[in-house]
């Protein structure tokens, strides 16, 4: 580690190199254990990829934007200078980045930890729930926008009257 320049452009590539072969390692790993475990691509089913990819997205949405990680994500904000913690800052503040390491642990957590499956539906439900609710309110503020056109267009013909 001697080598490495003082560059903090040079340190930070060699960070995402290691984060990026770290990556690589555990998916290796997991593809062991699964083998391990006596899961192929078939056991992989439809139903299989909707609930991990729904419970990939609300485990995202949980990392990289919620109050819950807030704290974590502050901390790391704070420690500018140590290049490890800005490879994980920017891992864990960008939504493909994080996706793509959060879809991992779910894989993980779905098919090798006891129970994991559980901890996968509950997220599912959870990110299903926060389409819903998203949604809901996208109805509803696009309702009350076109309501305020509405009336905003007969005050300005009622004032257009003589």
């Amino acid at each position: 580690m001697a080598n490495i320049s003082h560059n903090p452009n040079v340190q930070q590539k060699f960070w995402n190199f290691m984060a990026t072969l770290f990556y690589i390692v555990c998916l290796v790993a997991l593809g062991y254990g699964i083998k391990r475990y006596g899961i192929t691509r078939e056991d992989f089913g439809i139903g299989d990829i909707a609930l991990m990819s729904i419970a990939t997205y609300r485990l995202t949405r949980i990392l990289v934007f919620d109050k819950i990680f807030k704290l974590f994500r502050d901390f790391l904000k704070s420690r500018e200078k140590l290049h490890v913690f800005y490879v994980i800052r920017e891992i864990i503040t960008c939504p493909w980045c994080a996706g793509v390491w959060v879809a991992l642990i779910v894989v993980a957590l779905y098919f090798m930890v006891p129970f994991g499956d559980i901890f996968i539906i509950l997220l599912t439900i959870s990110g299903i729930a926060s389409f819903i609710v998203v949604s809901v309110n996208f109805i509803g503020l696009s309702t009350e926008e076109k309501q305020h056109k509405v009336k905003d267009l007969k005050d300005d013909s009622d004032y257009s009257k003589p």
